[in-house]
């Protein structure tokens, strides 16, 4: 035979470089022969200092730029600690808050993500004047020596001002102006396109108007200077009126750029996620800055992308330019770093954290269980999403209000589907259940008193004795008895123990299966109770002589057709039957201590058995 072994052989130790041997080979009749065969260098450092990377420090009003946090060096970048086990946390503050705002990633979305991956930050700022960011970094795990010196945190500080941007007469009056990169192209349209002659051309005046170019037709070429231009766009309409506007170009670097995150999610009022759902989509549109933090209208850059893990979210390129389509797969966190190709200082790096947004787990799920799934999402108008199952038959699921019951065994998935915004899943594993488990209350009895309670005997599936999972609505509750009907999985009837007797046990009894909506029970349950009218004669004289002698067999079809039963005790008054024979200051007898009477002596090797 021909077996193939993968070998990598490494250890590492702090502030040292690594050489991993990594060898691919066959292993034939005791015969090596290597096949492939490569290395690479790790380097495992302990962190001297960390550092905010900020762009720049100074800032327009109503702007924003991301802000995260690197080593003492170029190469210390997010990758290589923000993921780190055991974690680090992220603590961020700033001087004054009338100034700017520092919101965590994905804000746009309406996620709040937990200390450990706010390794980045962006700034929103507001107001003119001068303000301070601070980030501290805590370790976790003070045993684990992550930190040079032992130390338990480390921090940093920078500056940022903030400004007003020059405007004319009054905002609205601004007039437009079109930011491009050195070195790009931006093809105009106006409305009127189609409908008259349109063209255009850049004026010659202060400073060189070489900075742009522009063919007559819309298409704006910029140079390698930087500078403004005036750009004049004239429509000549069919009916002889002309009209000019003219605008402002300026050709200016990129001094950074910024990841944002789409679609937006809602939550339930009071609500919050931490993480993105399981089996969203996702796209991340990436935008450019000056120095000063206007955004451009166009791009020229080359970006490359790179994932810390490729297992947990699949991304690719989108539909327009600098957007990126992602889909989350797996749970747990990838963090997505983006930068310039020319200029690798330039970058962006978002923690991507993906977690189930449908509740309760349901791995552990047996035959007959009921779940009740929620999730938080809602639309943004606060509408909940539709409910679907990809297996009716393994997990009946009622659309509107998310509720199964599990009627076979195997793997279904459960999907929660926001038209136009989000569609997330959970995995649901029905396992066969061996056995029933059969319970009652010790203080019940059968009797055949005027309106007295029927006998409730409860049957549990699985291993925890619990049949519902999850917290169920009142929509939710009534699917269950209107809609789904669990307890028609339950297959209940009577018989005496006795076969000898020609009266049947359904001629004196009256069995039907139920399902408990009671937190103490949540199950399904056998109800038994006499019948009334023209048996009442037969009852009494019946059973003062046959006292328990009744027996309930529930059988599940979905459990390989096992069978259970258990002694159920009736107990007959003297006479005829009056309501209240047992007060409520003395207690009912006990089923185990019964004693049958002497002419009952002959029934004893058929009382009290229980068949498996």
């Amino acid at each position: 035979g021909m077996n193939l072994f993968l070998l990598c052989h490494f250890s590492f130790s702090w502030q040292t470089n690594l050489l991993c041997h990594l060898f691919c080979y066959f292993d034939i009749l005791s015969f090596l022969l290597i096949i492939s065969q490569d290395e690479v260098q790790i380097e495992v450092v302990q962190l001297r200092a960390v550092r905010i990377l900020a762009a720049a420090t100074r800032l327009i009003t109503a702007t924003k730029m991301p802000v995260y946090v690197v080593g003492v060096t170029s190469t210390q970048t997010p990758f290589s600690f923000s993921n780190a086990n055991p974690g680090l946390t992220f603590h961020w503050s700033v001087s004054k808050r009338d100034v700017l705002d520092l919101v965590p990633r994905h804000s746009e979305v309406f996620l709040q993500l937990p200390v450990e991956h706010n390794f980045a930050m962006v700034v929103h700022t507001k107001a003119a004047g001068r303000t301070s960011i601070k980030v501290t970094v805590h370790c976790m795990n003070s045993s684990s020596g992550q930190f040079e010196g032992n130390l338990l945190e480390l921090s940093d500080e920078v500056q940022i001002l903030v400004f007003e941007k020059l405007q004319l007469f009054y905002p609205e009056c601004q007039p437009e102006q079109i930011l491009m990169p050195i070195n790009s192209q931006l093809k105009l349209h106006t409305n009127r396109e189609g409908a008259a002659f349109v063209s255009s051309r850049v004026l010659k005046c202060f400073p060189n108007s070489s900075v742009i170019e522009e063919d007559g037709e819309g298409l704006l070429k910029a140079g390698s200077i930087a500078g403004t231009a005036v750009l004049e766009v004239t429509s000549i309409e069919p009916f002889g009126v002309n009209q000019t506007t003219i605008t402002g170009v300026q050709v200016a670097p990129v001094t950074y750029l910024r990841v944002s995150s789409q679609p937006k999610l809602y939550t339930a009022q009071g609500r919050t996620l931490s993480a993105f759902p399981l089996g969203m989509s996702l796209t991340f549109t990436v935008e450019f800055y000056n120095s000063i933090g206007e955004k451009f209208h166009t791009h020229s850059t080359q970006l490359y992308l790179a994932l810390n893990r490729d297992d947990l979210l699949l991304i690719g390129p989108g539909h327009k330019n600098y957007t990126y389509m992602a889909q989350a797969v797996n749970r747990g966190l990838t963090l997505v770093g983006l930068w310039d190709r020319r200029h690798p200082g330039m970058a962006d790096y978002i923690p991507v954290a993906v977690e189930h947004a449908i509740e309760p787990d349901a791995k552990l799920t047996f035959v007959g269980d009921v779940i009740c799934f929620s999730t938080h999402l809602v639309s943004q108008h606060g509408e909940p999403g539709i409910w679907m199952i990809s297996a009716d038959n393994i997990l009946q699921t009622d659309i509107v209000t998310g509720v199964g019951v599990a009627r076979s065994p195997g793997t279904a998935m459960i999907f929660h589907d926001i038209p136009g915004v989000v569609k997330t899943y959970r995995e649901v594993v029905v396992n066969a259940s061996s056995r029933l488990m059969l319970s009652y209350d010790l203080k019940t009895y059968l009797t055949n008193t005027l309106n007295s309670t029927v006998f409730e005997l409860f049957i549990t599936t699985g291993r925890n004795g619990v049949n519902l999972k999850g917290f169920c609505t009142p929509n939710q509750a009534l699917a269950i008895t209107k809609v789904l009907l669990p307890a028609t999985l339950m297959l209940c009837h009577v018989q005496f123990s006795n076969t000898l007797l020609d009266i049947p046990a359904s001629k004196v009894f009256h069995v039907h299966s139920d399902f408990s909506m009671e937190k103490d029970h949540c199950e399904d349950s056998a109800i038994l109770k006499r019948f009334t009218g023209s048996h009442q004669i037969l009852l009494l004289t019946l059973f003062a002589v046959l006292a328990s002698t009744a027996f309930i067999f529930l059988a599940y079809d979905a459990f390989l057709n096992k069978i259970q039963t258990v002694p159920a005790v009736y107990v007959s008054t003297l006479g005829t039957p009056q309501p209240g024979s047992f007060n409520s200051t003395s207690s009912p007898p006990h089923f185990m201590s019964l004693q049958p009477p002497l002419a009952q002596s002959r029934l004893q090797h058929w009382l009290w058995s229980i068949r498996h």
